[in-house]
Order: structure tokens, then sequence, then C-alpha cells
């Protein structure tokens, strides 16, 4: 836990849940729930594209797959993109 709070603290970094619709778990039998199949990688890239107008990047080391009451959530960090600084050297001859 302390290096997430170690990573958080050094950049601009907000914590999200996001409620993906239309997947929920359904009753197989008394010990199993399954969900219907769902297609990870177009998920993520909705999740990459609904932050990326804030300009915040998903870090996708972070991310999370819950379950709360039969519905999929996903939670995880994203991290504000600060501008390239560049570094500028200087020659004599």
């Amino acid at each position: 836990m302390f290096g997430l709070m170690a990573y958080l603290y050094q950049m601009e970094s907000k914590i999200f849940s996001y409620k993906v619709d239309g997947i929920v778990l359904t009753p197989v039998d008394d010990q199993l729930n399954i969900s219907p199949a769902f297609n990870r990688k177009e998920l993520l890239n909705k999740l990459k594209d609904l932050f990326k107008d804030g300009d915040y990047k998903l870090d996708e080391r972070t991310l999370d797959y819950k379950i709360k009451d039969g519905q999929l959530y996903v939670e995880g960090v994203v991290t504000k993109q600060e501008a390239a600084k560049s570094i500028g050297f200087m020659s004599g001859k």
C-alpha cells in the first residue's frame, strides 16, 4: 500500500470506479454465478477514451475488477499527463 501512496503523491492522480453496463452475474446453480462474455481489451480502450479529454492517462497496473451486488465494476487510478519538459544544453566552441 505504501508504494501506491508514494506513487499517487508524486503526480496529480484520481481514483475511479466504472460500472460496466450489461456485465451482471447470473446464477448457474446454487454455488456458481457467471457473467456474459466480454472483451477486456475493448473495455480498456473505452476507459482510456473516457479520460483522454481531461489529459488523464489510465494506469493499467492499478486496474482491479470487482463484483458488487452481481454487477461488474472496474476500479483504478488515472494520472494527469504533464507537458514534457525540455532541457537545453549550451555548448561553447
